[in-house]
Order: C-alpha cells, then structure tokens, then sequence
C-alpha cells in the first residue's frame, strides 16, 4: 500500500474535532501553539513492531466524540499529530529485579517497548 488513504476513509473534518488526550496526563489542557502543532496534519507510515504484518484497529476520542481507526502495516495515512503521539505512545512494559538493599529483590518497570509505529512520510 503505497498510495496515501483517501478521505473517505480518514475523514479529516471529523478528526478536527477529536479531544487531544495526553497519554500520560489524560486531563492536560493544552496552550493553543501546542494544540496548533499537535493538529498539523501529517502523511504518516504505519508499521506494526509487534506482530509485522497485522493491522491495528482501535477507538479514540471521548464517550461523546469518538473515532473508530484502522492502520494497515505499510500503509500510508494522512494525519493530524496527536493521533500519531497516540499510537507511538502504546507500548508493553519491561519489568526488571534490582535488589532493595536488605537482601531481597524488588520489582521495578525499567522502559517500555513499543509495539506500533507512525513515521512521517515524505513524498
């Protein structure tokens, strides 16, 4: 898949007024020059580090507003960034031992590993 997905399939106009959701703070009020940049919109490749070859299919938005997305492996989107953020942001955590310091051994999480990727293509 090559070719960029047209716009029935991503409705732009409808991703205009999706909610902006931190991943790690989900009640973040945004400045209007950081919620100008992360609406840019974008031409985005979509690879699945996880399991190559799959697709990704998933809801974002609010219980009000919401969007059903669909990513194919290699395929091109046209994005606005947030949603980009979004995807790059799901990740399985890496939990680690190191010792406490009296004898035992505590559970840590030392990173994460990504599992999906959208990178900016450039035509």
């Amino acid at each position: 898949m090559s070719t960029v997905a047209n716009s029935k399939e991503m409705d732009l106009k409808k991703m205009e007024k999706l909610p902006i959701i931190d991943p790690s703070n989900p009640g973040k009020k945004f400045n209007e020059k950081e919620e100008k940049w992360l609406r840019e919109v974008k031409t985005y490749e979509f690879t699945n580090l996880e399991q190559s070859g799959l697709m990704l299919s998933f809801p974002y938005g609010s219980t009000k507003n919401k969007m059903q997305f669909t990513f194919f492996h290699g395929g091109k989107y046209k994005l606005p960034r947030f949603i980009a953020n979004h995807v790059n942001s799901r990740g399985t955590p890496n939990w680690g031992w190191k010792p406490d310091g009296m004898g035992s051994m505590v559970k840590h999480l030392s990173g994460r590993k990504n599992r999906f990727q959208l990178q900016e293509a450039f035509e």
